[in-house]
Protein backbone atom coordinates (compact mmCIF):
# COMPACT_ATOMS: atom_id res chain seq x y z
CA UNK A 1 0.00 0.00 0.00
CA UNK A 2 1.56 3.55 -1.37
CA UNK A 3 0.66 6.18 1.23
CA UNK A 4 1.17 10.30 -0.58
CA UNK A 5 1.19 12.44 2.54
CA UNK A 6 3.50 15.30 3.90
CA UNK A 7 3.16 13.85 6.58
CA UNK A 8 6.29 11.94 8.03
CA UNK A 9 5.47 8.06 8.63
CA UNK A 10 5.97 7.92 11.85
CA UNK A 11 2.94 10.09 12.15
CA UNK A 12 1.09 8.54 9.67
CA UNK A 13 1.40 5.08 11.46
CA UNK A 14 1.57 5.89 15.30
CA UNK A 15 -0.36 3.34 17.27
CA UNK A 16 -1.00 1.25 14.67
CA UNK A 17 0.90 -1.60 16.66
CA UNK A 18 -1.14 -1.11 19.38
CA UNK A 19 -4.59 -1.69 17.69
CA UNK A 20 -5.96 -4.78 18.79
CA UNK A 21 -9.71 -4.85 18.42
CA UNK A 22 -12.08 -6.65 20.44
CA UNK A 23 -14.24 -9.05 18.46
CA UNK A 24 -16.72 -11.98 19.16
CA UNK A 25 -18.83 -14.46 17.31
CA UNK A 26 -22.27 -14.25 18.03
CA UNK A 27 -25.38 -15.93 16.18
CA UNK A 28 -28.43 -14.89 15.03
CA UNK A 29 -30.69 -17.60 14.31
CA UNK A 30 -28.87 -19.37 11.53
CA UNK A 31 -26.64 -16.17 11.06
CA UNK A 32 -22.94 -16.27 12.46
CA UNK A 33 -21.32 -12.80 12.40
CA UNK A 34 -18.22 -11.28 13.80
CA UNK A 35 -18.91 -8.02 16.40
CA UNK A 36 -16.92 -5.59 17.69
CA UNK A 37 -18.79 -4.69 20.97
CA UNK A 38 -19.19 -0.73 21.41
CA UNK A 39 -20.58 -0.83 25.01
CA UNK A 40 -23.09 -2.58 27.39
CA UNK A 41 -25.95 -4.38 24.68
CA UNK A 42 -24.67 -2.82 21.53
CA UNK A 43 -21.87 -4.02 19.18
CA UNK A 44 -21.14 -3.53 15.34
CA UNK A 45 -20.96 -5.64 13.14
CA UNK A 46 -17.69 -6.40 11.02
CA UNK A 47 -18.04 -9.39 9.11
CA UNK A 48 -21.10 -11.92 8.34
CA UNK A 49 -19.96 -15.55 7.88
CA UNK A 50 -22.36 -17.19 5.93
CA UNK A 51 -22.18 -18.92 2.77
CA UNK A 52 -25.73 -17.98 1.47
CA UNK A 53 -25.57 -15.23 -0.62
CA UNK A 54 -28.79 -14.10 0.25
CA UNK A 55 -27.85 -13.45 3.62
CA UNK A 56 -26.11 -10.56 2.63
CA UNK A 57 -28.71 -8.76 1.08
CA UNK A 58 -30.52 -8.87 4.25
CA UNK A 59 -29.30 -5.06 5.48
CA UNK A 60 -30.43 -5.39 8.99
CA UNK A 61 -26.77 -7.67 9.10
CA UNK A 62 -24.56 -6.01 7.14
CA UNK A 63 -20.97 -5.42 8.33
CA UNK A 64 -21.17 -1.94 9.70
CA UNK A 65 -24.39 -1.82 11.18
CA UNK A 66 -24.71 -1.20 14.93
CA UNK A 67 -27.09 -4.25 16.00
CA UNK A 68 -28.61 -3.73 20.44
CA UNK A 69 -28.64 -6.98 21.51
CA UNK A 70 -29.89 -8.15 25.16
CA UNK A 71 -27.23 -10.21 27.46
CA UNK A 72 -28.49 -13.96 28.31
CA UNK A 73 -29.47 -14.30 31.81
CA UNK A 74 -27.70 -16.32 34.34
CA UNK A 75 -30.65 -16.84 36.57
CA UNK A 76 -33.03 -20.00 35.42
CA UNK A 77 -36.67 -19.00 35.40
CA UNK A 78 -37.57 -22.54 36.48
CA UNK A 79 -35.67 -21.29 40.11
CA UNK A 80 -37.87 -18.36 40.55
CA UNK A 81 -40.07 -20.76 42.34
CA UNK A 82 -38.32 -21.23 45.47
CA UNK A 83 -37.65 -17.61 46.10
CA UNK A 84 -40.28 -15.76 48.54
CA UNK A 85 -40.82 -12.10 48.38
CA UNK A 86 -38.65 -9.77 51.39
CA UNK A 87 -40.57 -9.24 54.40
CA UNK A 88 -42.70 -12.54 54.65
Amino acid sequence: MYVYSPLPPELIWEGMDDFCPQRQEFRVGRLTLEIEPLGFNQARITRLLSTDPADYLYSPYQPGCIISFAPKSIIDPRSLDNIKPAGL
